[in-house]
Protein backbone atom coordinates (compact mmCIF):
# COMPACT_ATOMS: atom_id res chain seq x y z
CA UNK A 1 0.00 0.00 0.00
CA UNK A 2 2.65 2.64 0.60
CA UNK A 3 4.49 1.52 -2.72
CA UNK A 4 1.32 2.17 -4.37
CA UNK A 5 0.59 5.39 -2.46
CA UNK A 6 4.09 6.65 -3.96
CA UNK A 7 3.55 6.13 -7.47
CA UNK A 8 0.54 7.42 -7.89
CA UNK A 9 1.70 11.35 -7.86
CA UNK A 10 4.60 10.63 -9.95
CA UNK A 11 2.03 8.73 -12.48
CA UNK A 12 -0.37 11.92 -12.16
CA UNK A 13 2.68 13.71 -13.06
CA UNK A 14 3.32 11.68 -16.18
CA UNK A 15 -0.17 11.93 -17.61
CA UNK A 16 -0.23 15.87 -16.89
CA UNK A 17 3.19 16.15 -18.88
CA UNK A 18 1.48 13.85 -21.92
CA UNK A 19 -1.58 15.81 -21.85
CA UNK A 20 0.62 19.24 -22.44
CA UNK A 21 2.77 18.02 -24.94
CA UNK A 22 0.68 18.47 -28.21
CA UNK A 23 2.19 18.83 -31.80
CA UNK A 24 2.41 22.17 -33.11
CA UNK A 25 0.39 22.85 -36.20
CA UNK A 26 2.32 24.06 -39.26
CA UNK A 27 2.00 28.24 -38.84
CA UNK A 28 0.78 29.25 -43.05
CA UNK A 29 2.53 32.06 -44.32
CA UNK A 30 1.01 34.77 -45.97
CA UNK A 31 2.37 35.55 -49.44
CA UNK A 32 1.68 37.52 -52.67
CA UNK A 33 2.08 35.48 -55.85
CA UNK A 34 2.12 35.62 -59.56
CA UNK A 35 0.88 33.67 -61.86
CA UNK A 36 2.54 32.69 -65.22
CA UNK A 37 0.29 33.42 -68.33
CA UNK A 38 0.42 31.14 -70.93
CA UNK A 39 1.33 31.67 -74.60
CA UNK A 40 -0.57 34.51 -76.29
CA UNK A 41 -1.84 34.17 -79.85
CA UNK A 42 -0.96 37.42 -82.11
CA UNK A 43 -3.50 38.04 -84.54
CA UNK A 44 -1.75 39.86 -87.54
CA UNK A 45 -1.21 43.43 -86.75
CA UNK A 46 -0.12 46.46 -88.81
CA UNK A 47 2.52 48.97 -87.69
CA UNK A 48 3.67 52.18 -89.61
CA UNK A 49 7.68 52.41 -90.50
CA UNK A 50 9.64 54.76 -92.49
CA UNK A 51 12.16 54.60 -95.17
CA UNK A 52 15.32 55.21 -93.89
CA UNK A 53 19.14 54.91 -95.49
CA UNK A 54 21.08 52.23 -94.58
CA UNK A 55 24.56 53.32 -95.06
CA UNK A 56 24.84 56.88 -93.77
CA UNK A 57 27.47 59.25 -92.48
CA UNK A 58 28.26 62.73 -90.97
CA UNK A 59 30.97 64.37 -92.30
CA UNK A 60 33.27 67.55 -90.60
CA UNK A 61 36.12 69.87 -91.53
CA UNK A 62 39.34 68.06 -90.27
CA UNK A 63 40.32 71.54 -88.88
CA UNK A 64 39.04 74.45 -86.99
CA UNK A 65 37.56 77.56 -88.29
CA UNK A 66 34.81 79.94 -89.75
CA UNK A 67 31.99 78.29 -91.79
CA UNK A 68 31.92 80.14 -94.96
CA UNK A 69 29.41 78.69 -96.82
CA UNK A 70 26.82 75.69 -97.75
CA UNK A 71 26.99 74.63 -101.13
CA UNK A 72 24.30 72.33 -101.30
CA UNK A 73 20.69 72.23 -99.32
CA UNK A 74 18.72 69.23 -97.75
CA UNK A 75 17.02 67.24 -100.10
CA UNK A 76 19.49 67.66 -103.06
CA UNK A 77 21.80 65.01 -104.46
CA UNK A 78 24.98 65.00 -104.60
CA UNK A 79 28.17 63.28 -106.53
CA UNK A 80 31.46 61.69 -104.63
CA UNK A 81 33.82 64.62 -104.42
CA UNK A 82 31.39 67.51 -104.50
CA UNK A 83 31.58 70.43 -102.75
CA UNK A 84 28.86 70.19 -99.54
CA UNK A 85 30.64 73.31 -97.58
CA UNK A 86 33.72 75.25 -97.12
CA UNK A 87 35.55 76.96 -94.29
CA UNK A 88 37.01 80.54 -94.35
CA UNK A 89 40.66 80.29 -95.60
CA UNK A 90 42.55 83.03 -96.39
CA UNK A 91 45.04 82.30 -93.84
CA UNK A 92 45.48 79.19 -95.43
CA UNK A 93 45.66 80.13 -98.84
CA UNK A 94 47.99 83.01 -98.03
CA UNK A 95 50.16 80.08 -96.75
CA UNK A 96 49.88 78.12 -99.89
CA UNK A 97 50.92 80.89 -101.72
CA UNK A 98 54.45 81.46 -99.57
CA UNK A 99 54.85 77.59 -99.41
CA UNK A 100 54.73 77.72 -103.57
CA UNK A 101 57.25 80.70 -103.40
CA UNK A 102 59.37 78.56 -101.40
CA UNK A 103 59.49 75.57 -103.75
CA UNK A 104 59.81 77.25 -106.87
CA UNK A 105 63.27 79.14 -105.76
CA UNK A 106 64.16 76.17 -104.34
CA UNK A 107 63.55 74.40 -107.45
CA UNK A 108 65.52 76.86 -109.45
CA UNK A 109 68.24 76.69 -107.27
CA UNK A 110 68.66 72.95 -107.37
CA UNK A 111 68.65 73.14 -110.96
CA UNK A 112 71.09 75.64 -111.28
CA UNK A 113 73.14 73.39 -109.33
CA UNK A 114 72.66 70.22 -111.03
CA UNK A 115 73.47 71.72 -114.11
CA UNK A 116 76.47 73.45 -112.83
CA UNK A 117 77.58 70.07 -111.83
CA UNK A 118 76.92 68.18 -115.12
CA UNK A 119 78.92 70.77 -116.65
CA UNK A 120 81.89 70.77 -114.05
CA UNK A 121 81.92 66.63 -114.55
CA UNK A 122 81.87 67.08 -118.45
CA UNK A 123 85.21 69.46 -118.14
CA UNK A 124 86.92 67.34 -115.44
CA UNK A 125 86.41 64.06 -117.45
CA UNK A 126 88.09 66.20 -120.15
CA UNK A 127 91.10 67.16 -117.94
CA UNK A 128 89.93 70.44 -117.26
CA UNK A 129 89.25 71.45 -113.23
CA UNK A 130 90.13 70.16 -109.80
CA UNK A 131 89.25 67.31 -107.76
CA UNK A 132 88.41 69.82 -104.62
CA UNK A 133 85.78 71.96 -106.91
CA UNK A 134 83.94 68.66 -108.46
CA UNK A 135 83.39 67.65 -104.78
CA UNK A 136 82.18 71.37 -103.81
CA UNK A 137 79.96 71.30 -106.82
CA UNK A 138 78.54 67.81 -105.97
CA UNK A 139 77.90 69.37 -102.14
CA UNK A 140 75.97 72.13 -103.60
CA UNK A 141 73.85 70.01 -105.22
CA UNK A 142 73.19 67.89 -102.51
CA UNK A 143 72.59 70.69 -100.27
CA UNK A 144 69.70 71.89 -103.01
CA UNK A 145 68.66 68.68 -103.14
CA UNK A 146 67.59 68.86 -99.48
CA UNK A 147 66.24 72.17 -99.47
CA UNK A 148 64.08 70.77 -102.38
CA UNK A 149 62.51 68.40 -100.52
CA UNK A 150 61.58 70.07 -97.18
CA UNK A 151 60.41 72.99 -99.59
CA UNK A 152 58.04 70.19 -101.24
CA UNK A 153 57.08 68.43 -98.01
CA UNK A 154 56.26 72.36 -96.66
CA UNK A 155 53.96 72.65 -99.97
CA UNK A 156 52.50 69.62 -99.40
CA UNK A 157 51.10 70.34 -96.03
CA UNK A 158 49.78 73.77 -96.99
CA UNK A 159 47.87 71.90 -99.74
CA UNK A 160 46.17 69.80 -97.08
CA UNK A 161 45.25 72.68 -94.86
CA UNK A 162 43.51 74.60 -97.89
CA UNK A 163 41.60 71.01 -98.72
CA UNK A 164 41.14 70.54 -94.56
CA UNK A 165 38.73 73.86 -95.03
CA UNK A 166 36.47 72.05 -97.62
CA UNK A 167 34.00 69.09 -97.26
CA UNK A 168 33.26 67.01 -100.02
CA UNK A 169 30.99 63.93 -100.87
CA UNK A 170 32.33 60.87 -99.97
CA UNK A 171 29.39 58.99 -101.94
CA UNK A 172 26.61 58.97 -104.38
CA UNK A 173 23.75 60.20 -102.14
CA UNK A 174 21.15 62.84 -100.64
CA UNK A 175 21.74 65.65 -98.57
CA UNK A 176 19.48 64.82 -94.31
CA UNK A 177 20.66 67.80 -92.30
CA UNK A 178 23.38 70.40 -91.48
CA UNK A 179 24.24 70.38 -87.98
CA UNK A 180 26.44 73.91 -88.33
CA UNK A 181 25.39 77.50 -89.71
CA UNK A 182 27.13 80.19 -91.48
CA UNK A 183 29.55 82.29 -89.22
CA UNK A 184 29.61 79.67 -87.03
CA UNK A 185 33.16 79.05 -85.56
CA UNK A 186 33.45 75.22 -85.46
CA UNK A 187 36.41 73.08 -83.47
CA UNK A 188 37.80 70.20 -85.52
CA UNK A 189 35.87 67.36 -86.23
CA UNK A 190 32.67 69.10 -85.54
CA UNK A 191 29.22 67.68 -87.19
CA UNK A 192 28.49 69.79 -90.24
CA UNK A 193 26.41 68.01 -92.68
CA UNK A 194 24.67 64.00 -92.88
CA UNK A 195 24.49 62.23 -96.32
CA UNK A 196 22.92 59.46 -97.09
CA UNK A 197 23.40 56.83 -99.33
CA UNK A 198 20.70 55.73 -101.53
CA UNK A 199 22.10 52.68 -102.89
CA UNK A 200 20.79 50.58 -100.24
CA UNK A 201 17.38 51.60 -98.32
CA UNK A 202 16.06 49.82 -95.46
CA UNK A 203 12.34 50.23 -93.21
CA UNK A 204 12.63 51.06 -89.36
CA UNK A 205 9.68 50.18 -87.28
CA UNK A 206 8.57 50.11 -83.28
CA UNK A 207 6.90 47.24 -82.18
CA UNK A 208 6.19 46.21 -79.21
CA UNK A 209 8.20 43.79 -76.67
CA UNK A 210 6.16 40.45 -77.57
CA UNK A 211 6.66 39.74 -81.27
CA UNK A 212 10.14 39.94 -80.85
CA UNK A 213 10.56 36.37 -80.31
CA UNK A 214 8.33 35.64 -83.51
CA UNK A 215 10.21 38.47 -85.79
CA UNK A 216 13.59 36.42 -84.79
CA UNK A 217 13.38 33.01 -84.65
CA UNK A 218 15.85 31.24 -86.47
CA UNK A 219 14.13 28.64 -87.76
CA UNK A 220 10.40 29.88 -88.89
CA UNK A 221 10.99 33.44 -88.33
CA UNK A 222 7.11 35.46 -88.94
CA UNK A 223 6.75 37.01 -92.50
CA UNK A 224 6.93 40.76 -92.84
CA UNK A 225 4.91 42.92 -95.48
CA UNK A 226 6.30 46.40 -96.15
CA UNK A 227 4.53 48.65 -98.65
CA UNK A 228 3.82 51.95 -99.48
CA UNK A 229 0.73 53.49 -97.35
CA UNK A 230 -1.35 53.76 -100.23
CA UNK A 231 -0.74 50.75 -102.41
CA UNK A 232 -0.76 48.03 -100.27
CA UNK A 233 0.14 45.03 -103.18
CA UNK A 234 2.95 47.17 -104.61
CA UNK A 235 4.99 46.07 -101.48
CA UNK A 236 8.65 44.13 -100.65
CA UNK A 237 8.84 41.01 -97.93
CA UNK A 238 11.41 41.96 -95.93
CA UNK A 239 13.34 40.18 -92.54
CA UNK A 240 14.56 41.58 -89.55
CA UNK A 241 18.50 43.33 -90.11
CA UNK A 242 19.34 44.40 -87.01
CA UNK A 243 17.40 44.63 -83.14
CA UNK A 244 18.27 48.06 -81.81
CA UNK A 245 19.80 46.72 -78.29
CA UNK A 246 17.76 49.57 -76.20
CA UNK A 247 13.94 48.83 -75.38
CA UNK A 248 11.71 51.72 -74.65
CA UNK A 249 10.64 51.10 -70.62
CA UNK A 250 7.62 53.64 -70.69
CA UNK A 251 6.07 52.08 -74.41
CA UNK A 252 7.90 48.84 -73.98
CA UNK A 253 8.77 48.98 -77.83
CA UNK A 254 11.79 48.08 -79.76
CA UNK A 255 12.83 49.37 -82.95
CA UNK A 256 13.75 46.91 -85.59
CA UNK A 257 15.56 47.43 -88.95
CA UNK A 258 14.29 45.56 -92.15
CA UNK A 259 16.55 44.41 -94.78
CA UNK A 260 14.08 44.62 -98.27
CA UNK A 261 14.08 41.48 -100.68
CA UNK A 262 13.34 44.15 -103.37
CA UNK A 263 13.01 48.30 -103.54
CA UNK A 264 9.74 49.10 -104.57
CA UNK A 265 9.48 52.19 -106.87
CA UNK A 266 7.57 54.07 -104.50
CA UNK A 267 9.99 53.84 -101.53
CA UNK A 268 11.43 57.02 -100.83
CA UNK A 269 14.25 58.39 -98.09
CA UNK A 270 11.81 59.32 -95.30
CA UNK A 271 8.76 58.41 -96.49
CA UNK A 272 6.21 56.33 -94.58
CA UNK A 273 4.84 52.36 -94.97
CA UNK A 274 3.17 50.30 -93.75
CA UNK A 275 4.53 47.35 -92.22
CA UNK A 276 2.11 44.12 -91.58
CA UNK A 277 3.22 40.54 -89.74
CA UNK A 278 1.95 37.44 -90.06
CA UNK A 279 -0.34 35.93 -87.21
CA UNK A 280 1.32 33.39 -85.03
CA UNK A 281 1.73 32.20 -81.77
CA UNK A 282 4.19 33.80 -79.70
CA UNK A 283 6.15 31.62 -77.67
CA UNK A 284 7.29 34.40 -75.38
CA UNK A 285 9.69 33.54 -72.13
CA UNK A 286 8.00 33.44 -68.51
CA UNK A 287 7.49 37.26 -67.10
CA UNK A 288 7.75 37.91 -63.33
CA UNK A 289 8.16 41.15 -60.90
CA UNK A 290 11.90 41.31 -60.38
CA UNK A 291 11.56 40.71 -56.51
CA UNK A 292 10.62 37.32 -56.82
CA UNK A 293 14.05 36.37 -57.23
CA UNK A 294 16.54 35.37 -54.86
CA UNK A 295 19.36 33.10 -54.54
CA UNK A 296 23.54 34.15 -53.77
CA UNK A 297 25.29 36.02 -56.15
CA UNK A 298 25.41 34.90 -59.68
CA UNK A 299 22.48 32.41 -59.09
CA UNK A 300 18.46 33.09 -59.09
CA UNK A 301 15.76 31.13 -57.93
CA UNK A 302 12.37 31.79 -57.40
CA UNK A 303 9.72 29.43 -54.65
CA UNK A 304 7.09 27.83 -57.19
CA UNK A 305 4.02 27.49 -55.13
CA UNK A 306 2.30 23.55 -55.38
CA UNK A 307 -1.21 23.83 -56.28
CA UNK A 308 -2.29 20.46 -54.59
CA UNK A 309 -0.17 21.34 -50.58
CA UNK A 310 0.38 25.00 -51.15
CA UNK A 311 4.17 24.44 -50.41
CA UNK A 312 6.95 26.26 -52.30
CA UNK A 313 9.70 24.65 -53.66
CA UNK A 314 13.09 26.74 -54.81
CA UNK A 315 13.34 26.52 -58.76
CA UNK A 316 16.39 27.36 -60.57
CA UNK A 317 15.49 30.17 -63.04
CA UNK A 318 18.41 31.84 -65.59
CA UNK A 319 17.70 35.98 -65.85
CA UNK A 320 17.64 37.21 -69.79
CA UNK A 321 16.20 40.31 -69.65
CA UNK A 322 14.79 43.08 -67.48
CA UNK A 323 12.79 45.81 -67.42
CA UNK A 324 12.16 48.08 -64.82
CA UNK A 325 10.80 46.11 -62.26
CA UNK A 326 10.18 42.90 -64.53
CA UNK A 327 12.50 40.44 -66.20
CA UNK A 328 11.67 37.59 -68.45
CA UNK A 329 13.51 34.33 -67.72
CA UNK A 330 13.87 30.77 -68.86
CA UNK A 331 13.85 27.80 -66.46
CA UNK A 332 11.66 24.87 -65.25
CA UNK A 333 8.55 27.30 -65.03
CA UNK A 334 5.82 27.19 -67.03
CA UNK A 335 2.69 28.75 -68.29
CA UNK A 336 0.06 28.25 -64.95
CA UNK A 337 2.47 28.26 -62.27
CA UNK A 338 2.54 30.20 -59.04
CA UNK A 339 5.16 31.97 -57.71
CA UNK A 340 5.94 33.97 -54.57
CA UNK A 341 6.61 37.69 -55.67
CA UNK A 342 7.33 39.00 -52.05
CA UNK A 343 8.68 37.76 -48.92
CA UNK A 344 11.13 35.49 -50.80
CA UNK A 345 13.79 36.00 -48.49
CA UNK A 346 11.40 34.44 -45.37
CA UNK A 347 10.49 31.09 -46.52
CA UNK A 348 12.48 27.90 -46.41
CA UNK A 349 12.10 24.42 -48.39
CA UNK A 350 8.96 23.47 -48.44
CA UNK A 351 7.20 25.77 -45.97
CA UNK A 352 3.16 25.82 -46.39
CA UNK A 353 1.78 29.26 -47.53
CA UNK A 354 -1.66 30.71 -47.82
CA UNK A 355 -2.21 33.26 -51.06
CA UNK A 356 -2.54 36.32 -50.77
CA UNK A 357 -4.19 38.40 -53.47
CA UNK A 358 -2.88 41.62 -54.54
CA UNK A 359 -4.91 44.90 -53.68
CA UNK A 360 -6.65 46.34 -56.68
CA UNK A 361 -6.63 42.99 -58.63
Amino acid sequence: MRWAALCLPLLSLLLVACRDEKPQAQVERPVLFDEIAGQQLLAQARFTGTVQPRHQLVAAFRQSGRLLSRQVEVGQLVRTGQLLASLESSDQRSELRSRQGEFERAEVLWRNARDELARYQGLYRQGVGSQARLEQLSGEMQVRAATLRQARIALQRAEDHVQQTQVLADLDGVITAWHAEVGQVLASGTPVVSLASLDSLEVWVDVPAQWLGPLTDPDEPLRIWVAPMSARAEGSWARVRQVDPVLDPGTRVQRLRLALEQLPADFHLGSLVSVELSPQLAATEPELPASALWGPAGQHFVWRIDRDSSQVRAVAVEVLSQTGSRVRVRGAVQPGDRVVSAGVARLREGQQVRLVERSGS
